[in-house]
């Protein structure tokens, strides 16, 4: 009798630790598949806002490579594109690496600088004389850009990127916007015949767009530290 008592003793007890190890298992697999969860929620918000954050790169880049022809007609949607964009972007800064926020506020700034120059040729619009001045010497010649075809197209801006970087140093800020505005023209008609680049100028012409830019750049910086300065 004692025997069976103590089988039965050790019977409830044995049974009592499973049961306990039991629900410790599934507690621990119910939180390892909580923190799996968040994990999947976290990557796929990061995901979603690293693709906007890429829209929103290749958009600022796309306005502020070029001159709008059209900009009396495009320009309260551009204003309002960027604001729409940015919002959904500064909703969920807090989901961007350091890193990316730092991009995103130079995308933003470079927009800025952008606008700027957009708002004053609105108030002030270039004199059609002084533009076809400028196209002749930073293009060569009388040189029609319509003329200008795919195969022409990586020579065209090694000439007018060797004028640049000998005279930028000289040019005054109104210079400069009838610089932009040709460059604008330029790229605008890269675009157009954009099929007829050869793969290895297409290379060459985005060295030489990006060191346009960041010329430029430095000429804003240097305006801006002149106008403090006074």
């Amino acid at each position: 009798m004692k025997a069976l008592n103590k089988l039965a003793l050790i019977f409830i007890v044995t049974a009592g630790l499973f049961a306990c190890e039991s629900r410790s298992t599934n507690s621990s697999q119910g939180l390892s598949n909580s923190d799996n969860n968040d994990t999947i929620r976290v990557t796929r918000r990061e995901t979603k806002v690293s693709r906007e954050l890429d829209d929103f790169r290749a958009w600022v880049n796309s306005k502020a490579n070029k001159t709008e022809n059209n900009a009396k007609e495009n320009w309260p949607q551009v204003k309002e594109e960027f604001k729409e964009k940015s919002a959904r972007l500064d909703a969920k800064a807090d989901s961007l690496s350091a890193e990316t926020k730092a991009e995103y506020a130079k995308l933003k700034a470079k927009y800025k600088r952008w606008e700027s120059q957009q708002d004053q040729r609105q108030g002030t619009p270039l004199d059609p004389a002084k533009i076809q001045q400028w196209q002749q010497e930073l293009l060569g010649g009388n040189r029609d850009l319509a003329s200008i075809s795919g195969a022409d197209m990586r020579e065209t801006y090694l000439l007018f990127m060797g004028i640049v970087r000998a005279k930028n140093n000289k040019w005054t800020q109104d210079d400069w916007d009838y610089v932009d505005y040709v460059y604008g023209q330029l790229n605008d008609r890269k675009q157009q015949v954009e099929s007829g680049i050869p793969a290895t100028h297409r290379i060459k012409i985005k060295a030489l767009q990006a060191e346009y830019l960041a010329l430029e750049s430095s000429s804003d910086a240097r305006d801006l530290y002149q106008h403090v300065k006074k």
